[in-house]
């Protein structure tokens, strides 16, 4: 009880005071190789330095020349200002009296320039579209009135046109801007806009990109394998007393292709997820929530766990148990080391899966080994004992990765397009209502997809929020990021140009 005590104190010195990452010292890498301090001799030692060494063999050859990561050559000087921005000539001639020969008074010539470029900047400016739909009659008749019809607009009885609402919107969920700083930088160009009708425009982008994001899950759905995630969200309530919130969850879902989804519930259990992947037939890698649990009954939806997760677990046991934890964090490096020397082979699926084969599951045969090991040896309700019996509990569908090429040896994808979330969790606090913790599912879903798909969601909503009045409802499909990025982003003006 006090190790465990010692160690929650420990890990929230770490979160408070000390340094998030995870990452090894080279020192703790080092006494990785000493062994426990108490482990027992025995004649079956001769035999572990037989198997090392035949292990060593069996390495993974050098990575080619070729094949290796290239080092940046160091940068010398200034990089190019991008091309596409507008340039503004400043020619500039020497004074008249120097444009003489003072030799010969022979008037001189250019014969070569010297071009210095500074970055400047214009503040935002806003502009006013005004249509003026001029109506036609008939003189003598008075009657057999014609007027022109007003172009398609996403709001057609409000004042914002779809670069307004890209820009809000955008700035909410990409730069993670409250709605409240966002009414004081207009303020201080001389436009007044209430809040409310700010959230009101969030409210109203939300809506009309919501058939988009429907068509995005079908595609997650349709994926091979999906990457899942959850983090809790605070959500306004006043019928809750006294605190007048409640803690919601927004669940994050990762296809194949890169289409990101996100899910709002009002609290952490498993009718989210079975809501969600009703349907589904794949691989499903998330954490070990007891949750997903039902979902894999049936064996339809197979599971595959996150060695991001169980690496945790074990680095978090560090102070309690450090030579051992280093021990087994060296072998768990090792099984990153074959995903990253495949990446530099930068191996085909059919290869990737015998590369596995060959270098992954041995050393999970060794990890197995040593937590079997250190099980009997170590209480079960420290935080090594607690680290080992989250890994054997898993340990099947720690393994699975290994059984198709597809499959990553961890969960961190989608813990990076859920943590984009969190940062703008960080600014803007809560979620006004749980329908606003809606709308925001649908504008993550929309942002954070574009982010992936390398797309300006700027430039992507601007130019979706202009396409929707006339777009079919039955292709929808055509205006995801992804599929938007195709078919329409060669012809679409970037941000640092007026939209067509």
């Amino acid at each position: 009880m006090i190790i465990d005590l010692k160690n929650q104190v420990d890990i929230l010195k770490r979160m408070v005071f000390g340094r998030r990452s995870e990452k090894r010292h080279e020192d703790a890498m080092n006494d990785a190789n000493q062994g426990l301090l108490f482990e027992p001799i025995d004649s079956d030692a001769e035999d572990t330095e037989k198997q090392d060494s035949q292990e060593e063999e069996e390495e993974p050859e050098a990575v080619p020349e070729s094949r290796r990561k290239k080092k940046r050559p160091r940068h010398h000087g200034r990089r190019p200002l991008p091309p596409h921005l507008m340039r503004c000539l400043h020619e500039i001639h020497p004074p008249d009296g120097e444009l003489t020969c003072p030799c010969c008074q022979t008037p001189k010539t250019i014969f070569s320039q010297d071009v210095t470029e500074e970055l400047e900047m214009i503040p935002a400016k806003f502009f006013v579209n005004r249509y003026v739909r001029y109506k036609y009659a008939c003189p003598v008749c008075e009657g057999y009135v014609s007027q022109g019809l007003l172009p398609p607009r996403p709001m057609d009885k409000g004042i914002p046109g779809p670069g307004v609402l890209a820009e809000v919107v955008a700035n909410k969920y990409a730069n993670h801007l409250p709605l409240y700083r966002q009414q004081e930088m207009l303020e201080r160009i001389g436009l007044t806009i209430p809040r409310s009708t700010l959230c009101g425009w969030v409210a109203y982008v939300a809506s009309l990109l919501l058939p988009i994001v429907d068509s995005m899950k079908l595609s997650v759905l349709a994926s091979r394998k999906i990457h899942t995630d959850e983090t809790p969200i605070t959500v306004l309530d006043r019928s809750v007393k006294p605190v007048g919130s409640r803690k919601g969850y927004m669940w994050v879902y990762v296809g194949d292709q890169d289409d990101v989804v996100f899910d709002y519930t009002n609290a952490r259990n498993r009718d989210g997820p079975e809501s969600f992947l009703k349907g589904y037939r794949g691989y499903l890698q998330a954490d070990a929530f007891n949750g997903y649990d039902r979902l894999y009954l049936e064996q339809l939806i197979i599971e595959v766990a996150c060695w991001a997760h169980a690496r945790r677990k074990f680095f978090d046991a560090r102070t309690s148990h450090p030579t051992e934890v280093e021990r087994i964090l060296a072998l768990i490096g090792e099984l990153y080391t074959v995903e990253a020397w495949a990446k530099a082979f930068r191996l085909p699926d059919e290869k990737l899966l015998a590369w596995r084969h060959r270098y992954s599951r041995p050393r999970l045969a060794r990890i197995r080994e040593e937590l079997d090991a250190l099980s009997l040896r170590v209480l079960p309700k420290s935080p090594l004992g607690k680290a080992i019996t989250y890994a054997l509990k898993n340990w099947k569908a720690l393994n699975r990765y290994t059984e198709a090429a597809f499959l990553d040896i961890d969960n961190n994808l989608s813990e990076r397009q859920i943590k984009q979330m969190v940062i703008g969790r960080k600014n803007w606090l809560f979620a006004g209502s749980e329908g606003g913790a809606r709308n925001a599912a649908v504008l993550f879903s929309v942002i954070v997809s574009c982010k992936l798909q390398g797309v300006d969601p700027f430039v992507y909503l601007r130019d979706v929020l202009s396409r929707i009045p006339t777009h079919p409802k039955d292709r929808m499909h055509e205006l995801t990021p992804r599929e938007w990025k195709q078919r329409f982003a060669p012809d679409v003006a970037p941000r640092s140009q007026p939209a067509a």
